[in-house]
């Protein structure tokens, strides 16, 4: 992404860079992974009706388009990006949110290799002549393919291709024309009638809460760095209607798409919808290998720059180095050796996806509050952080749902559910009352 490197203000003054339709498709194109596909399935498999699930979409969703744009700002208006952003909040302590921020892009970094390398070994044991038991088979040979998933995303990476993002923007919108595909030759085009359908939850109920925080933290982990796309928008309102078209509107066609395949088929995980919804051995395979390159893409262009400059900062080493590191760090952090049944990653992430809003809440809520305080960063916007981890812990004892989390081996605790609200909103007020106080 190119530095536009004209300055403009927040008030949507013209300059070069995308314009409103180019930039939604640039968010749309990010939004459209193959994890995108479990948010149906899962909404379907917590038994939300249809509605409940885009609800849920909207609401989490749209929030976090809000907080992506004012976010954005200062990338937009200056051209910063974001550990440039994180200076000028945290000062001193910025490479904290820094890492916390590439620790969760490493942890996507391993979900995404974990769904690239089934889809090889699905479509190697497909092209053997297996036809029965795919998914069980294809565990057996997962590592083996990680480390070909991994070793092409680090060469590449390391390369620099330039192709790399032609193929980051149209491999997920074909996905996503690929899943709608199968939404129409199965004739699953609407639920209305159907016997079968989930008739929905509790509005206040842990099923329906637990969704809505797993459709907000999704994109905002992006939220955090918004800088590093903002400044690629032409004004405020290219930013803004090309977050709410191309995220919060991707985010609510893949949960529908999802929702509809989850029923059609009686799967959670995209690549047995695959599987069971193709209607020839070409369709499977062509969808196979975009839930390849969906994430293989997604990876290059979000995840592994964001876990190879967490490795840059902690170490001082060059680039190409970081990237090796980085793609040893992608394959312990693969959930792989977790999984008894490939059915099993769509529980993983529901739980990991519930989880880190902990962390993002208090370092979203945090920066808020540094662009709210007329830029006053340093010590109140670091108190924030530290206040709304501590806040979310809080809530999530005195509620009772701290749950164990299993990531890279380490069993860690964490509370899941909307503590990203939580978390954010005491991060958001503690740097604003100790600025007052100090006034």
């Amino acid at each position: 992404m190119a530095d536009v490197g004209v300055k403009a203000g927040f008030m949507g003054k013209r300059r070069e860079g995308l314009g409103a339709l180019e930039y939604s498709l640039l968010m749309f194109s990010m939004t459209t992974c193959l994890p995108l596909f479990f948010l149906g399935p899962l909404a379907y498999r917590l038994r939300l009706s249809l509605d409940q699930a885009l609800v849920a979409a909207l609401i989490g969703n749209g929030v976090v388009g809000l907080l992506m744009v004012l976010n954005g700002l200062p990338g937009l208006s200056e051209g910063i990006d974001y550990i440039e952003h994180s200076k000028r909040v945290f000062r001193v302590l910025y490479k904290i949110p820094v890492f916390l921020r590439g620790l969760v892009g490493g942890l996507w970094y391993g979900v995404e290799a974990f769904n690239g390398a089934l889809a090889l070994a699905l479509i190697l044991l497909y092209g053997l002549g297996y036809r029965e038991g795919l998914l069980g088979e294809a565990l057996t040979i997962l590592p083996v393919l990680l480390v070909v998933y991994v070793a092409s995303a680090t060469l590449v990476y390391r390369k620099g291709v330039a192709a790399v993002g032609k193929a980051a923007s149209i491999a997920g919108p074909i996905l996503m024309a690929y899943f709608a595909y199968l939404a129409w030759s199965n004739h699953v085009v609407e639920l209305s009638g159907l016997d079968g359908i989930p008739r929905g939850v509790s509005w206040t109920s842990a099923a329906f809460l637990g969704y809505l925080a797993v459709q907000t933290n999704w994109w905002a982990t992006v939220a955090i760095n918004m800088s590093d796309l903002s400044r690629a928008a032409r004004s405020v309102r290219a930013l803004a209607v090309g977050v709410l078209a191309g995220m919060v509107g991707g985010q609510l066609l893949g949960t529908y798409i999802g929702y509809l395949l989850a029923f059609n088929s009686g799967s959670a995980l995209p690549h047995e919808i695959i599987i069971r919804g193709s209607p020839s051995p070409l369709v499977l395979v062509i969808g196979l290998l975009f839930a390849f390159l969906a994430p293989w893409t997604t990876d290059l262009s979000a995840n592994i720059p964001a876990l190879e400059g967490l490795v840059r900062i902690i170490t001082g080493i060059d680039r190409e180095k970081a990237a090796v590191i980085a793609g040893l760090l992608g394959f312990i952090l693969a959930p792989w050796y977790a999984m008894g049944r490939a059915q099993d990653i769509v529980g993983y992430v529901a739980a990991f996806a519930a989880s880190y809003g902990v962390l993002l809440g208090p370092i979203l809520g945090a920066m808020l509050a540094w662009l709210v305080n007329n830029r006053t960063g340093g010590s109140p916007a670091f108190m924030g952080l530290l206040a709304g981890i501590l806040a979310a812990y809080a809530y999530g004892y005195a509620t009772g749902t701290i749950v164990s989390l299993r990531l890279g081996g380490l069993t860690v605790p964490f509370p899941p559910g909307i503590t990203i609200y939580v978390g954010l909103t005491a991060a958001l007020l503690v740097p604003l009352l100790i600025v007052r106080v100090r006034r």
